[in-house]
């Protein structure tokens, strides 16, 4: 048995719920899913201080003062990731990274949150009012039977870059762990579908509540979406916009992130949330 199988089994063994994957699946693309963006954050270099992509944008993520590269210590087999200190110069963004939210896409990161006592935003895009896509840990009290902090993992995409915009919001349970603190978010949408996923650690959920369930928090990774806005070029990495202001900063760190535009499959999704295994950048068309 591999290591995630047996950590998945350990999780339901102790919480006694199936995380089962809605019956619904995302529809297949019509054309193969194409991996533009792709940042190991393996080293930074230059004025300002940059980590290269590896993916054909070469689309360079710039940090900010409290974002830093760690190329000694190694998540994958390959070493090196973003430390992000939580304040608002804590951030890294990709100006030029060519993703279209309104068609299908997939982005995935692997994300450690050292404060899990308060809302933080893994990625996200847009520099307008709104952010279009954002992927954030949502904090949500502290847990009753074992008092540490329990959370979320939330994905949101929104169809206007306005503060009354039509918006889709997926949640994930935090209670399946691959490695320490580490968890791999994936985050897809279907335009062929019209539908939002979020993947952790390679899985999908489904977990409703009873009426009388009072400590029971329902999260449901998959569901029927607004069609988000295009909001251009551009990825941030730990932080959002939200009514016009940047927010929601990152206190953890990020590695190996993807931007394929394109719905990858549940495979391919869960040979990116292998820590044992660092898949190649394509080269090719």
């Amino acid at each position: 048995m591999n290591l995630r199988r047996s950590r998945l089994l350990a999780a339901v063994a102790v919480t006694g719920v199936l995380l089962a994957a809605p019956a619904a699946t995302a529809s297949a693309d019509t054309t193969q899913p194409q991996p533009v963006d792709r940042w190991k954050f393996a080293q930074a270099s230059g004025t300002p201080l940059g980590s290269p992509d590896e993916g054909s944008a070469h689309a360079a993520a710039v940090l900010g003062a409290g974002a830093s590269v760690d190329p000694g210590e190694a998540l994958l087999p390959a070493a090196g990731f973003l430390r992000l200190d939580g304040t608002a110069a804590g951030y890294a963004e990709a100006p030029a990274a060519p993703l279209h939210a309104d068609r299908s896409f997939t982005v995935t990161a692997w994300a450690n949150v050292t404060d899990p006592t308060r809302d933080m935003t893994v990625f996200s895009q847009g520099t307008g009012t709104t952010s279009a896509v954002a992927l954030r840990w949502h904090y949500l009290g502290v847990n009753p039977y074992g008092g540490g902090p329990l959370g979320e993992w939330q994905a949101t995409v929104a169809d206007s870059d306005s503060p009354t915009a039509a918006r889709t919001t997926v949640a994930h349970t935090s209670n399946i762990s691959v490695l320490e603190n580490w968890a791999h978010l994936a985050l897809v949408y279907d335009a062929d579908a019209s539908r939002l996923t979020l993947y952790v650690d390679g899985q999908r959920e489904n977990q409703t509540c009873e009426p009388d369930s009072s400590f029971c928090t329902p999260h449901i990774s998959s569901a029927a979406s607004v069609r988000p806005f295009d909001a251009g070029p551009g990825l941030e990495f730990g932080r959002e916009r939200a009514d016009g202001a940047w927010g929601g900063y990152f206190a953890g760190s990020l590695d190996d992130v993807w931007v394929h535009q394109g719905v990858l499959s549940e495979a391919r999704i869960g040979q990116l949330a292998d820590y044992n295994v660092e898949l190649d950048t394509p080269t090719g068309p």
